[in-house]
């Protein structure tokens, strides 16, 4: 495939099925994980889950900040015809990622119960935390890896691989899960177990990707690494806070939940995160099909290619979005049932979280896209207010005003208001990249 040469349509849908199918199946990993914990262990399980999710989003958000703002400064360089300069760029993700990766891994071990806590687990809910959550943590280095690695093999021509990987993982991640918490009766400790199976076997079939002889990836030590390592933190941060503003909006979720409802509540959250994750693991792998097609074009400066690109992601994005809003809209009890072993408490709860909810899904998938496409084409600082605004600030800044006054229906009613209003001056930013 010759991205700065072939058709746009038919090099996008090649990355959209490639990317946006590895999102599914990542994504898979959670559904099956949360089904299998909330029918073996019931809504306590699911309630763990929840509290347990900023983990997940935590080790993204690492992997995202150095894998995508490793590969999109790669791509442009290559665009550009600056091989040794893309390779440099690769080299210095990958010191960067194994810095802060162990750093991080370190902290999250040494304060795990009071990371678990900060979370939204109490004296109910940690015991089910710490049987998932341990495991979890010693296996960090797997979770970052899969995210990070296919970020670079996207950009080097391997989208299939990538998704043959999380393919494979997802296939063991759901048989384990089956297995162990069914037959083998394990529960919270049956679906950890899965999940890290799953995650590394995914980062095992990746990395066969530098033994092929279709490799582009090499070793080259930048000549001014503090530059390389900055550049790659400024450009990753603006898709990388969409995956911390996961963190930090499901602290304020979970506590707001417990403070203004009940673990009822909470665990339909758990369901309603797990979803949620979904959308922004769909929307994100639009955002990763048009990334290197963007960037590559942005270096050799093919205008039209880019605009092309984008509106076919623009296109895809809507026939999600609306999808995955009315599916919430119409099927909350159901949706329910099919993750929890649900008492009328929480099937009490369900309806209006889900219709509050899932209004956001409508105008998220532009805001997660925007953040790529900014980016793409050196827009950093556009391409971060975006994801500030949505993931933290104005998010944030409604999860704290409008409980209060609306009580939990004003928990799930901030993220549909702040992704609306994000959506509009997204919209602006995008047409001025375009120009």
């Amino acid at each position: 495939m010759d991205i700065l040469r072939d058709d746009i349509k038919k090099l996008f849908r090649h990355y959209l099925a490639a990317s946006v199918g590895s999102a599914l199946v990542v994504s898979i990993y959670s559904f099956v994980d949360t089904i299998a914990v909330g029918q073996s262990v019931g809504p306590l399980g699911t309630a763990a889950i929840a509290a347990l999710n900023p983990i997940f989003g935590l080790m993204v958000f690492l992997a995202v900040l150095c894998g995508v703002g490793g590969a999109v400064p790669m791509s442009v360089a290559r665009g550009e015809g600056r091989e040794e300069k893309a390779h440099a760029m690769f080299t210095a993700a990958v010191i960067l990622m194994a810095g802060i990766g162990l750093l991080m891994w370190a902290l999250v071990w040494i304060f795990h119960e009071e990371i678990f806590r900060l979370f939204g687990a109490n004296d109910e809910t940690m015991p089910y935390v710490m049987d998932y959550g341990m495991l979890l943590i010693f296996f960090f280095p797997a979770f970052i890896g899969s995210t990070f690695l296919s970020a670079f093999l996207r950009n080097d021509g391997a989208p299939d691989l990538a998704m043959k990987a999380v393919i494979a993982g997802g296939v063991l991640n759901i048989f384990g899960d089956w297995f162990l918490c069914f037959p083998m009766d394990m529960g919270m400790k049956g679906a950890a177990i899965a999940t890290v199976a799953g995650s590394c076997l995914q980062v095992l079939i990746m990395l066969s990707h530098f033994f092929s002889k279709s490799c582009g990836l090499h070793f080259v030590m930048p000549s001014r690494p503090g530059k390389a390592f900055s550049r790659i933190l400024v450009i990753g941060f603006g898709s990388g806070v969409l995956d911390l503003g996961t963190v930090v909006l499901a602290i304020i979720i979970n506590n707001q939940i417990i403070r203004y409802g009940s673990v009822a509540a909470l665990s339909v959250y758990g369901v309603v995160g797990t979803v949620g994750q979904l959308c922004q693991a769909v929307y994100r792998g639009v955002g990763q099909a048009l990334q290197p097609l963007s960037s590559l074009n942005f270096g050799a400066g093919n205008r039209e290619r880019i605009k092309e690109a984008y509106h076919l992601s623009v296109i895809s994005i809507a026939v999600i979005s609306i999808a995955m809003t009315l599916i919430g809209e119409l099927f909350p009890i159901e949706i329910t049932k099919l993750f929890i072993a649900a008492d009328a408490e929480v099937l009490a709860e369900a309806p209006m979280i889900y219709r509050i909810y899932f209004t956001a899904f409508l105008f998220m998938g532009m805001n997660v896209l925007s953040t790529y496409f900014l980016q793409s084409v050196m827009r950093e600082k556009a391409s971060m207010t975006v994801a500030m605004l949505r993931s933290l600030i104005l998010s944030g800044a409604l999860l704290l005003v409008l409980p209060p006054v609306f009580g939990l229906e004003g928990v799930f009613a901030a993220i549909p208001a702040a992704e609306l209003i994000v959506m509009l001056l997204a919209l602006k930013l995008n047409r001025q990249a375009l120009l």
